[in-house]
């Protein structure tokens, strides 16, 4: 027989799923009634604003612009109320707001936090509100302080009296994800002075293990270390997601957050984590050829070649330690998204430069058929049309190799250049190609590149007028990433322990228990829901 609380739960239900249809059908009259009879309204409409997001992008890929704009402009609406909804809950009860910020919910059998959900669909003025950045710090300074001086000052010095207070915050100052950052890029920075040394100093060619010096070993570990820690988190049965007053306690229901295909595509969303999975490539490829190839000369100097690669990217790795500085972040920002704009242009300047580069060759070495030469891939022709154009963009002029037989030694003996890849053919002299030349200088110093220089103006207007946000809003992935994380190397010594200690407290199955005040927060957190979002109501027009 049902209850008045099962009856109330399907009704709930029901309203759900009309709301969805409603959503499909973009009706938004029915879309706000049916939202505000749902359970979960601030859940509910987050995830209403993405799903209207994702067929917005899918009517502009059809090139329905008037549909794009109706079904986007309704994408807002429901946007704009999930930021009221907040900012009511926190005026409110901002206890409560906090807490409801990282509590994962189902809606649409999805499980999800407010603000991961947000995160994932880039809502930055959601996240930048001041419930959520509140909430943030929270975990930032392991409830602390508020400011960075308070938690130095109530977590280290005060936290080194001897007393039971003084105990608990001295550990909660080295487990708070501030303590953690810091040690993580103190070890950072070491790492990279010993990798610097290893590759001016250490770096000869392999013969056995005994020829591996202590900065080789050094790095390796710390390696070892930082990959094993950057992938725990993809990882099936890493569980570590942050427990609420009113987090459901349903062992059955797996959230949105710990679906491996999810952590993935999260994963390499973030540019940060694509440059750290671009690093570890070089590395592990730069190890690979240094230790199982056969040791040779060409293949130590193959091994220095991805070393310093390698070294470069963790120097630009260290350029995210400045993201969570308010001055130094959004400058990061900006570098970030003016590069992405310099990836998408340079499609437009590889047409020209292949272009122009084909047609400088064909006059400069007229029935040239040897393109792919046999004596290796740094000898192939298209090398050799890429250049001239390629640095005539930054101003160099190149007349001289326009001359006849410029590129001496050289032959006129076809049998000669292409069985010697080391001897180049002679070139011949045509007019036509210093006009040529002037052309598309004129067009690229003139053109693209005050066209490039455009589009960092206006991306930089963009960021800049979107700072405070765009900051807060990265924020929130460097505060979830350290709130777990164990700096490299110390990893490798501390995880066993603490696996140990997880698997003892499930054991004891003592944790996570509700309580009775819990059941009636969490019960006036819904009621809190259900009169904000009538508030919302009556003061948006819809």
């Amino acid at each position: 027989s049902y209850n008045k609380e099962d009856i109330k739960n399907e009704r709930k239900d029901i309203y759900q799923d009309l709301l969805i249809w409603s959503l499909f059908a973009n009706r938004q009259e029915l879309a706000t009634l049916f939202w505000v009879k749902c359970e979960n309204q601030l859940l509910t409409a987050i995830l209403a604003s993405c799903v209207l997001k994702k067929m917005a992008a899918r009517a502009k890929s059809g090139k329905d612009q008037f549909l794009y704009d109706v079904i986007k402009e309704h994408s807002r609406i429901f946007a704009k109320r999930a930021l009221d909804l907040q900012t009511k809950l926190y005026a409110e009860d901002s206890e409560v707001a906090m807490d409801l910020m990282l509590t994962e919910q189902k809606v649409w059998d999805i499980k999800v936090s407010p603000l991961e959900c947000a995160f994932d669909n880039s809502m930055l003025d959601f996240i930048a509100h001041t419930c959520a950045q509140r909430r943030l710090n929270k975990i930032w300074y392991k409830q602390i302080g508020a400011s960075l001086g308070d938690f130095w000052k109530k977590g280290l010095l005060y936290g080194c009296r001897r007393n039971g207070n003084g105990n608990l915050r001295l550990c909660r100052f080295f487990y708070a994800p501030l303590t953690r950052f810091l040690v993580h890029y103190i070890i950072f920075i070491a790492a990279m002075v010993c990798y610097s040394a290893f590759l001016l100093i250490e770096l000869t060619r392999y013969v056995n293990l005994e020829g591996i010096k202590v900065y080789e070993w050094l790095i390796y570990a710390w390696f070892i270390g930082d990959i094993f820690e950057e992938y725990r988190g993809i990882l099936p049965w890493n569980n570590d997601i942050i427990k609420s007053r009113f987090s459901e306690d349903d062992e059955n229901e797996k959230a949105l957050s710990q679906s491996v295909k999810y952590r993935i595509s999260r994963y390499f969303y973030d540019f940060w984590n694509s440059l750290d999975f671009i690093s570890y490539c070089i590395t592990i490829t730069a190890v690979f050829v240094r230790f199982l190839y056969k040791s040779t000369t060409e293949t130590s100097v193959l091994a220095r070649r991805f070393y310093s690669l390698s070294l470069f990217t963790m120097y630009m790795r260290f350029l995210h330690a400045l993201l969570m500085s308010r001055k130094l972040g959004p400058k990061i920002i900006m570098i970030k998204e003016m590069l992405k704009d310099l990836f998408r242009f340079i499609g437009i300047l590889f047409v020209f430069m292949v272009g122009v580069g084909v047609l400088y060759h064909a006059n400069m070495y007229p029935a040239h058929y040897d393109m792919w030469n046999t004596g290796g891939w740094t000898y192939w022709r298209i090398w050799k049309i890429m250049y001239i154009p390629y640095w005539q963009i930054y101003g160099e002029l190149f007349l001289d190799k326009f001359e006849a037989n410029s590129t001496t030694p050289c032959t006129t003996i076809q049998d000669e250049w292409e069985s010697n890849p080391d001897i180049e053919r002679c070139n011949q002299y045509d007019w036509v190609l210093i006009v040529i030349s002037a052309c598309y200088m004129l067009i690229s110093n003139l053109l693209l590149v005050n066209l490039v220089i455009a589009l960092f103006s206006y991306r930089f207007e963009i960021v800049q007028a979107n700072s405070e946000k765009l900051w807060r809003y990265w924020r929130y992935a460097v505060i979830m990433d350290y709130r777990t994380r164990v700096p490299a190397p110390l990893n490798l010594i501390i995880r066993p322990f603490m696996t140990l200690s997880k698997c003892i407290k499930s054991c004891k199955k003592c944790c996570g228990k509700k309580t009775e005040a819990d059941r009636d927060e969490f019960k006036r957190m819904e009621r809190l829901q259900d009169i904000s979002a009538n508030k919302c109501i009556r003061t948006m027009k819809i």
